[in-house]
């Protein structure tokens, strides 16, 4: 029986895959990827060795190393992470031209109506995986299946480097005796309760009623449904108007100072901000999340009567988000800022009127400095000093 059209790409571990294919010496040996110099440094990505040896994203790199002894750590380069996200989804649009990035080394493709070109999804999938490899070095995972959950799910299953193409008769057999926390939208805290209510798998979730789903929150019912692999929703290849910009920041070490916080978020909005503005878009709503240092989430997000395009107008939302979001006072450990409603913003004068400030005025000329030298080319002065472990 034929597969689906919905191709899932999971580059999974894609930091260490690219420091991997820097540096020879690493494959086959456990490593991590994590900022060395920090206070309490984390392991942001790692190899699949390190994965076997017990290692896992979050995780301290003090307490990755007690477990291997003598590990190795690389650090970050996002510039290069993003460079590579960005040659996967080029790689992607040469097949189809529905194709949602759903995070670094995440997309979703719909093949469907494309045989004429490339042959069944299969064949077209194949065809894409070895172009990634020649455009990229990387080989991710891939896997098709009739809609994004079942597709994504699939991923997990055959991470790191594997490929299936599911028929619509194999999907539920897949799905039905997975850990229930690789279904999308399971998180550490979801899953905890879910355990405690003896749900270990995805086939179990999927057998509750509505009133059972209910009981697990109002988007319980949604879940279920998810469990027993139904999704209706499209791959988005996201238009302007639901277009969303993302940054997030690990706070090394863990912080509840609202300074730090501020100048974190800051930092944030003048890196988006920037972006948005050499788009010629502006955008009306700041949502934040944060993790805090126990693992628990808030999230909170605040809308303005009319776009934002300055990047102190952009933070006083983001604030106002952050003030919605964060309702314990307990450390913080990663914050997320997402902008969203997404609007043409006109001339660039017109992003800056109708106020006469100095405001006003300033924001293109530091766009121009940033344009030429980079968007990190000018950072407060307490930003560089809390960097600096000032």
């Amino acid at each position: 029986m034929a597969s689906g059209s919905i191709l899932h790409v999971n580059a999974v571990g894609l930091m260490a895959a690219i420091e991997e294919g820097l540096d020879g010496s690493l494959r086959g040996r456990p490593f991590v990827v994590a900022n060395e110099g920090a206070p309490r440094a984390l392991v942001l990505d790692l190899s699949p060795e390190a994965h076997r040896e017990g290692l896992r994203r979050g995780m301290a790199l003090r307490e990755a190393r007690l477990l291997c002894p003598g590990l190795a750590a690389r650090p970050p380069r996002p510039e290069l992470r993003d460079l590579a996200d960005e040659r996967l989804a080029r790689a992607a649009l040469e097949f189809s031209p529905l194709v949602e990035r759903a995070g670094a080394g995440h997309l979703f493709v719909d093949l469907a109506g494309t045989g004429r070109l490339f042959g069944p999804p299969e064949d077209a999938a194949q065809r894409l995986r070895a172009r990634m490899a020649e455009e990229t070095g990387l080989r991710p995972c891939l896997a098709l299946a009739s809609n994004k959950t079942v597709s994504k799910v699939a991923t997990r299953v055959f991470r790191p480097g594997g490929f299936v193409a599911l028929s619509p008769g194999e999907e539920s057999l897949l799905l039905g005796r997975q850990p229930v926390g690789l279904l999308p939208g399971v998180g550490p805290v979801l899953r905890s309760r879910l355990l405690l209510l003896g749900i270990d798998e995805i086939g179990e979730l999927a057998g509750l009623s509505r009133p059972e789903a209910l009981a697990l929150g109002p988007r319980g019912p949604e879940l279920a449904a998810r469990a027993r692999g139904l999704d209706a929703s499209p791959v988005d290849p996201e238009p302007l108007g639901r277009r969303v910009l993302r940054g997030e920041a690990l706070l090394e070490p863990d912080t509840s100072d609202p300074e730090v916080l501020r100048l974190r978020l800051g930092a944030l909005a003048a890196g988006l901000g920037f972006s948005l503005r050499a788009g010629g878009s502006g955008a009306a709503r700041a949502s934040v999340s944060l993790v805090y240092a126990d693992g628990e989430r808030g999230s909170g997000s605040a809308r303005a009567p009319g776009l934002r395009a300055r990047d102190d107008e952009r933070l006083d939302l983001a604030l106002a988000a952050l003030a919605r979001a964060r309702k314990r006072r307990v450390r913080v450990r990663r914050l997320c800022l997402e902008l969203s409603e997404f609007l043409p913003a006109g001339p660039e004068l017109d992003l800056f009127e109708p106020e006469d400030s100095r405001l006003a005025r300033l924001q293109p000329a530091l766009d121009r400095i940033r344009g030429k030298y980079g968007a990190k080319a000018l950072s407060p002065g307490a930003l560089l000093a809390l960097e600096a472990g000032a």
